[in-house]
Parts: structure tokens; sequence; C-alpha cells
């Protein structure tokens, strides 16, 4: 009878997802032709719906609930079927800038299929498409805010909805705090580490929109609230890292405009900026003062076992790794008693005693870095650091082109928050949630989209010049 029941529990999973994917998402795309207002409604949606709990846009199949790995299963991401509607809608529309590989795209996709290479290696092979499986499906976000992003106005859309996300954030990490007595609240976050990091990649390029000259009175005011929500919500989350990558990309932020010119508009908003951060900083400073006195030293932080595992892994299998998604596997009893054997003679260094029976589900390493070693190999993180260069190489382009426009301080919000991002993923497994992963791959679009906006502007200079050269010499 169980078993029955998870057959019919599968196929309604299987008609809901077929319903999404090949039903709304097409049908949203019929709807998007040609409706600018719908178009940038749905954007600001899509971003507002990451602060949503998982569960209310990913639906998962063979879903391994157990598992400690960092993908648990085919998982599918309805958001997804919003950007199918997209993409769809600029083929309908028969726009020239529709391109089915985006800037960057090749490189994310080469990143999957060398990941897929550690599959020889993998105690599970079936687990090392499931992230694949994953990423994969992230060329659609690629794809269709690629296509939806037309105009300045599509970009603010997008930062408008994760302004109210931040907003609705807050409320929730104010209610666990001090109404539910929470320690460390994490909103509707797995996790109050991920929250924290969500909430600082969003705040930057908000705040550029603040101190920008050109924007709006009204969305200044949205986008400070939602900045300075951002930094409580970071202080509410306890990560000592967090905060430092909070603070460190605020000071980069208003350097930053102070380059475009002193207004007194910057001055205040520093100033008040300032004065809030001292006041939240004394309201939890119980809470910050118990975590630094927590002991992270070697011998006392887990971390530091995690990664000797990690090290581990990668001087056994250094060109392919021990399998995408089976560090779970590998670094846990009965399976993985080797690797195992690492964290359980730490623990005994510790003046622990060992029961085997205690190291069946060993947690995984908190660094992104060091994950993707372990698991792909050095061939695999080669890649992957060439997909976060081009990143940054984007948002370089981009800001540096539209750098006197309206969005020029977004995209350097956009650029600072990568960048500490990928900083802080040496200690962190950053962009690996799937709400944080969405996240970073719109924030990475809109830059592709301001590159490629930039090199068609510099073809149609150069055309426009070859042109009227012959011209001017006759």
């Amino acid at each position: 009878m169980l078993r029955q029941m998870d057959i019919l529990k599968t196929l309604v999973k299987i008609i809901v997802i077929a319903m999404v994917y090949f039903g709304v998402g097409p049908m949203l795309g019929f709807l998007f032709k040609g409706r600018d207002l719908l178009r940038r409604i749905a954007l600001g949606f899509m971003a507002f719906e990451l602060v949503r709990p998982p569960s209310d846009f990913t639906l998962m199949l063979y879903s391994i609930e157990k598992y400690r790995g960092h993908t648990k299963g085919f998982e599918f991401n309805f958001l997804e079927a919003i950007a199918i509607g997209f993409a769809l809608s600029a083929i309908l529309e028969k726009r020239k800038d529709f391109r089915w590989f985006t800037p960057g795209m090749l490189v994310w996709f080469s990143w999957i299929f060398v990941g897929l290479l550690s599959i020889f290696q993998a105690l599970e092979p079936l687990y090392v498409f499931m992230p694949a499986f994953k990423y994969a499906k992230m060329s659609l976000i690629m794809l269709g805010v690629f296509s939806a992003i037309r105009h300045e106005k599509d970009i603010l859309a997008v930062m408008r909805g994760f302004a109210v996300a931040l907003l609705v954030q807050v409320v929730l990490c104010l209610w666990g705090r001090y109404v539910q007595g929470g320690f460390r609240v994490m909103g509707w976050f797995e996790h109050q580490n991920p929250m924290a990091m969500w909430s600082y990649m969003v705040a930057m390029p908000l705040f550029g929109l603040a101190l920008s000259k050109q924007t709006k009175p009204a969305d200044v005011v949205l986008c400070f609230a939602a900045f300075a929500s951002a930094g409580l919500v970071v202080v509410l989350s306890v990560s000592r890292a967090s905060l430092a990558a909070f603070g460190l990309g605020a000071v980069l932020m208003l350097c930053g405009s102070f380059l475009q010119g002193i207004t007194i508009r910057r001055v205040l908003i520093g100033v008040g900026g300032a004065f809030g951060g001292i006041v939240v900083l004394a309201m939890a400073a119980d809470t910050f003062m118990e975590r630094m006195g927590e002991d992270s030293s070697p011998e006392n932080d887990l971390r530091f076992a995690l990664n000797q595992q990690s090290a581990a892994m990668l001087k056994d299998s250094p060109l392919v790794g021990i399998g995408w998604n089976n560090f779970g596997i590998a670094n846990s009893r009965p399976r993985g008693t080797k690797y195992s054997e690492v964290m359980e003679r730490w623990e005994q260094n510790r003046g622990r005693r060992i029961y085997p029976e205690m190291f069946q589900a060993n947690p995984l390493t908190e660094s992104l870095y060091w994950l993707w070693l372990a698991e792909t190999g050095v061939l695999g993180f080669s890649v992957y650091l060439l997909f976060v260069l081009l990143t940054v190489w984007h948002g370089i382009r981009a800001t540096w082109g539209f750098w006197k426009s309206p969005i020029g301080l977004l995209l350097l919000g956009i650029l600072v928050a990568l960048v500490i991002t990928y900083f802080h993923g040496r200690v962190e497994r950053v962009l690996t949630q799937t709400k944080n992963l969405t996240t970073w791959i719109i924030m990475c679009t809109i830059l592709a989209r301001c590159y490629f906006w930039r090199t068609q502007i510099r073809a149609k200079k150069i055309k426009e010049a070859e042109v009227l050269g012959p011209a001017v010499a006759n």
C-alpha cells in the first residue's frame, strides 16, 4: 500500500511539473508578448518569490531527504516557467537581440559537463546527475531574464521586487527574534547563513540605486529602506562573516558613489547608515558577544576537520574528484570509512570517545571551494573559476560602460556583491542553495545583458565610423 502511495505521489508530481513547464510557461509567453508592464510585473514577482520558502516554487522528484548532500533529488524550479515565458515572448516578437546562448552560458555548460566526468569516481553515480540537472536548468533563468531585460526599467522592476522581499524578510526576522525569542533567526530560509548572504547580495545594488542622483525619490526611499532592512537581517542572523561582508560592501558602495560626486543626499545616507548601524549593533550586542566568544581555533572548529577531509579526497582523486554530490557519502561510514577517520581522529584529539555509529552521516565542508575541489577535482574547479572570473569581467565592463547612466551605481553594486560573495565562498557553502543560486544567476544575467548592450553600442559606432569614413574622404 505504501509503495502504491509513493507511485501515486510521483505521478501527481510529474503531471504538475509537465503542466507548469509545458503549459504555464508557454501560456505566459503569449501573455507577455508586447506587454511591457506585465513583463515587468513578472520580473518583480520572480525576484520577490526568492524570499519565500523553497517549497513554494520548487518540487523534487526522487527526493532523498535524509541525505546530507547539497542536492537531494531532481529539483524543478517553477520560476523557470516564468523564464520560459520571457524567452518565448521574445521569440514571438521576433526580437533581433534574442540569443539562445547568452554571454557566459557556454562556460556554464562546460562546467556542468566537466562536473559530470566525476561520475567515473562516484560511489553513487545517480547522485552526480542531480546537481547537473539542477544547474543545467538554471540556464532557463539565464535565457529568460536575458530576454526579458530590454530596458533599464526592466532592471529597476527586478530591484523593486528584491526590495519588497527584503522588507518582508526583516519583519519575519524581527518576529522570530523578539516575539518568538530565537537566537539565530532564519526567516523563510533553510539556515541563517544563506539568508544573511542572500540579504547582502541583494542589498548592494539596491544601495547603489539609493545613492544614484537619477533615481526617483520614491525609489530612493524604497531602496534605502530595503538596504537598511538587509543590514538588520544580517545582524539578526548573528553571522560574523556576513556582517563583515555587508559592512565592507556598504563602504565600497559609498566610496564608489563619491567618485561620481559628493552630494548632500550621499553624505546624509552615509551618516544615517552609520548611525543606524551603531544603534542596531548595540541592540544585538549580547548575541554577538556570545557568538564572538566561541572558540574557532583548528582544534575546536569542525570546519577545519571537514576541509582536511576535502584535501584527502582531492589528493586521492585530483583530476575529476570523488563524484559530484557524493561528499556526504564519501566522508561518512560505512562507505567512506577512510575519510570519516579523518574527522574521527580530529574528535579523538579533542578527548572525545569514538563510536563508529556516530559518523554515519557526517556534515559537508562549509567551504564552497573545498567542496567543488573534493567532488569535481581540479578540472571542475578550474572551469567553475573561469565562470566566476567571466561574471566579474562582465561586471567591470558593464559598470564602466554605464557608469554615468542611472544604473551605473546599481551595476557597481552587483559587481561588489558578487566579488564579496565569491570571497565568502571560501568559508561558506554559498551558491548551492536554490534561493541563493537563482539570485546569483539573475544578478549575473543582468551584468551579461548590460555587457551585451555595451558591445552592441560599440559595434554600432564602429559600423557608423566605417560608413562615414569613405564619405568624409570623398
